[in-house]
């Protein structure tokens, strides 16, 4: 049961990351459509390409700290979780 809850952790995790950075990439796409002429897009598309390669994206904050979070809670619970109490039937 463990490793289904982990499984599931992780799959909404992958999930609140993934529309993280979608949504990252639509916003600088709407600022893409504000331009005006071609001139003025490819501008905007060499910024866009400059703060991507700076790691300056926009980000969904709050989506990618809690796909974060739950990446870690399902690595816990995976590998730290619950462990059996051995009783002392078969001892001499």
């Amino acid at each position: 049961m463990r490793i289904l809850i982990s499984i599931g952790l992780f799959l909404a995790s992958l999930g609140l990351l993934a529309y993280s950075y979608l949504g990252a990439f639509a916003q600088i796409g709407v600022e893409l459509e504000a331009a005006q002429t071609p001139l003025s897009a490819f501008s905007m598309m060499l910024t866009v390409i400059e703060r991507i390669a700076s790691g300056d994206i926009p980000q969904l904050s709050g989506f990618l700290y809690a796909g974060l979070l739950l990446f870690v809670i399902a690595v816990v619970n995976l590998i730290g979780g619950r462990k059996r109490v051995d009783d002392d039937r078969h001892s001499l």
